[in-house]
């Protein structure tokens, strides 16, 4: 019986190939099917996909810190791009390289907050939206603390309204501002010195609302230990992190952050203690996560933290960078846990070459393999260093299709290239990975087809400038087809000549 079964699955799929091609001649090759007459796909034999689980720090190729924030099943993320408010929108953090950005304030000019915006954090209080960050007018000894409101239910919707300046009566530099609630009662953290000059303490104080401190400032940390001084001593980047049991921490950067041995530190509030009492925090004599040089993580700091989609799991996000002494610094997310005296345990940072699991309840992915795979048509390709088409589809993002440029080269609009998956497949997005230093494509059309001749454009997709890393593009609903079409319509930089490492299809839980 189930050797009969498999026999007529096979018959039913060649009938159904057959059946495309008569199908297209009798609709006048419109891709506007009727329901009871489009061909069945299939069915996907998942065992014969790769199923993808897993991710790679870092998450993307650069961004110095990170913050995150849930709300309403979608992850918000911010960082600090120096010159404006920017937000990354997503359901999936591991994905952030796959994310919609929005650029959603530009600081007036001529104003004190309209220069190096650092370390801006999101925070949503009382139904509404508030924007934290620190900025100067080009000076760093002006550095304060400004706060901006939006009531709308998603942050990269409605109007950012300026509040003012976050300030205790003092009005010292202050930069790494955050917020908590503790007790019913709203108070605010940040990192303060004299102009900007070390040492750097960190300082807590209430509020009476959002964007006004109502107390006196009290101090709850200075660079007291060797492992807090290197470059500088520093202590920065507070943020407040609670146990199960809702006893209040305190995790914060501690040296300067341009060195390898930048870390984070812990500082504890006792049970049923008051945030404004210095004696009620401790502080924990030994960093809690600090370089592992093996792992290509230096100056692991100016952390967050966030649940995973399913609220079950604990994750911190952190930035990090890959090489020691300098270099560009790059967000990097994994699990952490509380031992059973309630303190976080983080482990050290893990390595860039190790796979992680993803959060728990992210979406799930199975990569169709690219064994029956081919190059259909393009427009060009250059045969200088074997940058030919079937690179595409190679399984391997350090070789690159690039449309020819050493002799009659092609220009935008002009480029395409057509992928023959072999039989019709139902698919729910692609994934793309594109040359990583170069030639990155911006803008790309993607079309599809039963037959390579008729042909229904899925739109325009905007790919991320995230380097070599893989960008996923889920499309609005399922769509069955053979061949696609990549029509790059734009790119990143002044070369009219794009490139791209690797393309593929997913299905989606």
């Amino acid at each position: 019986m189930k050797e009969r079964k498999n026999n007529l699955r096979v018959l039913e799929r060649k009938f159904c190939k057959l059946f495309v091609v008569l199908l297209f001649f009798s609709c006048e090759k419109s891709m506007e099917w009727n329901e009871n007459e489009k061909c069945q796909v299939p069915e996907v034999d998942f065992t014969e996909l790769s199923f993808q689980s897993t991710f790679e720090n870092p998450i993307l190729p650069g961004g110095p810190d990170p913050w995150i924030v849930k709300h309403d099943s979608i992850y918000y993320y911010t960082y600090t791009q120096g010159s404006k408010l920017v937000i990354l929108k997503t359901k999936n953090p591991s994905e952030l390289a796959s994310a919609t950005r929005y650029e959603v304030w530009d600081p007036p000019s001529g104003m004190p907050y309209s220069q190096n915006i650092w370390a801006p954090e999101l925070h949503r209080i009382n139904e509404k939206w508030y924007f934290y960050f620190a900025a100067d007018n080009g000076e760093n000894a002006n550095h304060r603390m400004y706060v901006l409101e939006n009531s709308s239910d998603s942050p990269v919707e409605g109007n950012w309204e300026f509040k003012g300046k976050l300030t205790d009566q003092s009005d010292k530099w202050a930069i790494d501002g955050t917020v908590f609630n503790y007790n019913e009662e709203l108070y605010t953290l940040w990192s303060g010195g004299n102009a900007g000059a070390p040492p750097q303490n960190i300082y807590i104080a209430k509020m009476d609302n959002p964007w006004t401190i109502s107390s006196e400032k009290v101090l709850v940390s200075s660079p007291i230990y060797d492992w807090e001084k290197f470059g500088n001593p520093i202590n920065e980047g507070p943020q407040v992190l609670l146990n199960p049991d809702g006893q209040v921490f305190v995790v914060y950067s501690a040296s300067g952050f341009w060195v390898n041995n930048y870390c984070l530190g812990l500082l504890s509030l006792q049970i049923n203690g008051d945030p404004l009492n210095s004696s009620h925090w401790s502080k924990k004599s030994e960093p809690i996560f600090s370089m592992n040089a093996e792992g290509n993580t230096y100056g692991p700091g100016h952390n967050g933290f966030f649940k995973s989609p399913n609220g079950e799991e604990d994750w911190i996000i952190y930035h990090a960078r890959s090489g020691p002494d300098g270099g560009g610094r790059n967000p990097r997310i994994q699990r952490f846990s509380f031992n059973q005296d309630g303190i976080p345990e983080f482990g050290e940072p893990i390595s860039t070459d190790v796979s992680l699991k993803k959060p728990a309840g992210e979406t799930l992915r199975w990569i169709y393999l690219k064994d029956d795979w081919s190059i259909a048509d393009f427009s060009s390709e250059e045969t200088n260093n074997s940058r030919l088409a079937e690179r595409l589809i190679d399984n391997d993002i350090s070789t690159y299709w690039i449309t020819r440029y050493s002799t009659d080269p092609t220009n935008y609009p002009n480029h395409w290239i057509t992928v023959d998956m072999g039989g019709v497949n139902s698919i729910d997005g692609f994934t793309f990975a594109q040359k990583g230093d170069d030639r990155r494509i911006k803008d790309v059309e993607i079309l599809i087809s039963y037959d390579n001749e008729s042909w229904e454009s899925l739109g325009q997709f905007l790919l991320n400038d995230i380097g070599s890393l893989t960008q996923f593009i889920d499309l609005n609903e399922r769509r069955e087809f053979r061949y696609f079409k990549l029509v790059p319509v734009s790119g990143y930089g002044n070369q009219n000549q794009p490139g791209l490492a690797e393309i593929g299809v997913f299905r989606a839980n």
